[in-house]
């Protein structure tokens, strides 16, 4: 609900209230694990949770850019997407959005917003992303959720991670293996630099691992 009060040239807005973020969440979680292992229906109820939401704004064909726990928020059990302060809508006739510089929260951000690339299409020396992008980010998210850390989280410095891990596809991310392999094929999936090869967030809603009646080899 709002209200608007020229009096006071102000605008009054009536927010949903959330509980806890989904960082805060996944550190309460651990901490009342007794193995400090988060239980795959926990993963696969926030995950789909989390697809549904960015699902939305792409539908907008808006990319949010910035997606990390902390901007997920627990509102009466439900996950709800927040802080939109660098998201950009594309334009009708294309996926994708250009900035000028690198933006976003290191531990999620996708290789290519870290490498610059030009194109025909664009101007030289801008960050071209898509909905890719926001998948790559998503990925790290159930990594985390998964293994307990980010898949670069090792490295301890911001400039091993941007220049010398996250873009080059010679650093090879570990996929330890877990009860439920298609738990790993979905971060494998996920986790490729290559943009195109990642999936869209509708298969990411169609995988065997949050529809176990599809579910045979992966």
């Amino acid at each position: 609900d709002s209200e608007v009060k020229l009096e006071q040239q102000a605008v009054y807005l009536v927010m949903e209230c959330g509980e806890i973020d989904l960082a805060h969440m996944l550190q309460r979680q651990r901490g009342s694990e007794r193995d400090g292992t988060l239980s795959e229906s926990f993963i696969c109820m926030y995950w789909q949770q989390m697809l549904a939401a960015v699902n939305a704004i792409h539908e907008a064909r808006v990319i949010h850019a910035d997606l990390k726990p902390a901007n997920f928020l627990c509102v009466q059990g439900s996950l709800k997407l927040i802080d939109f302060g660098i998201a950009k809508q594309s334009s009708a006739d294309t996926t994708k959005i250009a900035r000028d510089s690198q933006v976003g929260t290191v531990n999620y951000m996708s290789p290519e917003s870290i490498t610059c690339e030009g194109d025909d299409s664009s101007a030289e020396g801008q960050f071209k992303l898509g909905r890719a992008s926001d998948v790559w980010s998503l990925g790290c998210i159930l990594y985390q959720m998964v293994y307990g850390h980010t898949p670069f989280s090792h490295l301890r410095t911001i400039y091993q991670k941007l220049q010398a891990a996250i873009p080059d596809p010679s650093k090879a991310i570990a996929f330890p293996p877990t009860r439920n392999p298609y738990m790993v094929d979905v971060l494998r999936r996920c986790l490729q630099r290559q943009p195109t090869l990642r999936p869209s967030i509708p298969e990411l809603l169609d995988h065997p691992l949050l529809r176990p009646e599809l579910r045979g080899p992966p």
